[in-house]
């Protein structure tokens, strides 16, 4: 095989031969099952394993494209029911959202507002899914802390830090009271 041929087109076919899947690839995508979408896993996981099959191999990334292309064509017009959300190519060529699909995702959104939290440890507010899952563990507090530390016997010791350098102030003055 020349090692020229760095690109490819494939399919991906359930085990008794229906042809669902056209793509182009390089390295090992033909037998990768990440980054697909959820049609494309959703049939995968009727189909007890899949066939992937090798088309044919291009020296350029555009000559596979173009046969990508070719290929969607083909199936589709012998009926093949392909998962392919587009028409082949680079990008998203060929995929229209259909209107109802379009109405669907307006209506969702339509009104809609983040429900608003305020972190309890620092004060900092935002919508309550990023806080959930960025924020609250890993809250160190308010934004403005004040260290606490003195020096004892020529060692330097760290008490904490504290919401305001009144606090701090007074918490060293106690230390150094209770150690006198």
């Amino acid at each position: 095989m020349d090692c020229r041929l760095t690109f490819y087109t494939y399919i991906h076919a359930s085990p008794d031969g229906d042809v669902f899947y056209v793509g182009k690839g390089k390295d090992n995508r033909a037998y990768s099952m990440s980054d697909r979408s959820w049609v494309w896993r959703d049939r995968f996981n009727k189909n007890d394993g899949i066939l992937v099959k090798i088309v044919r191999r291009f020296e350029t990334e555009l000559e596979s494209y173009s046969h990508e292309k070719e290929l969607i064509e083909h199936y589709k017009s012998t009926g093949c029911d392909l998962v392919n959300m587009t028409e082949g190519g680079p990008g998203v060529y060929g995929y229209v959202q259909s209107e109802k699909t379009r109405q669907i995702k307006r209506q969702r959104m339509l009104g809609y507002k983040h429900e608003l939290v305020t972190c309890p440890n620092c004060g900092t507010s935002g919508g309550a899914t990023t806080m959930k899952r960025w924020h609250f563990d890993r809250c160190n507090g308010p934004s403005r802390r004040f260290p606490a530390r003195v020096t004892v016997n020529g060692m330097r010791i760290y008490l904490g830090k504290y919401e305001t350098k009144a606090i701090a102030d007074q918490v060293e003055a106690d230390y150094y009271a209770k150690v006198a």
